[in-house]
């Protein structure tokens, strides 16, 4: 059996491509597709097999696609066991985000302290609001009251000397 896609937004546009496909293959997706519209089929509603080609078709047709892409995030008729499963996953995704914040967050003290070890207080509160807290240098000068100028030539002096320590 051969079927013809036709893509919309592919490197030539409105490429065909024409795939050659199994009897035993095309038999596989005209009962998958069957299968899956069952499951979603209200009661008393009849369905039937569709053809190969019917399917194919309607997974070309734009509005399909468009729909497709919408909805693709949304799932729709998901029984309770595994809407409990996807909820285990999410619970177990937010864990580990916030495993991150505190490891992250574990960080940010270690490297306090250590700086606060090595500077005086004052010196250690500049390097850590201006290199950990990313606050501007203009913006350290109007919280503690002094000049820009004052505040730049101390954190170029305090830079040096952290870097003389740690090396």
């Amino acid at each position: 059996m051969k079927i013809t896609i036709k893509y919309d937004q592919g490197v030539k546009d409105a490429e065909v491509v024409t795939l050659e496909i199994q009897t035993e293959e095309s038999n596989q997706l005209i009962e998958g597709d069957y299968q899956y519209r069952l499951k979603r089929a209200k009661e008393g509603e009849v369905i039937e097999r569709r053809t190969a080609e019917e399917i194919f078709e309607e997974l070309n047709k734009q509005e399909y696609n468009s729909w497709q892409t919408h909805n693709k995030r949304h799932t729709v008729g998901i029984s309770e066991a595994e809407e409990s499963d996807m909820s285990e996953v999410v619970d177990l995704l937010e864990d580990s985000s916030q495993m991150e914040a505190h490891e992250r967050q574990e960080d940010y003290e270690d490297q306090c302290q250590r700086i606060r070890e090595v500077l005086k207080p004052e010196q250690a509160d500049m390097i850590i609001a201006i290199c950990l807290n990313e606050v501007s240098v203009s913006d350290y000068a109007l919280s503690i009251g002094d000049s820009l100028k004052n505040v730049s030539k101390r954190f170029v002096r305090i830079k040096n000397s952290l870097r003389e320590i740690l090396s």
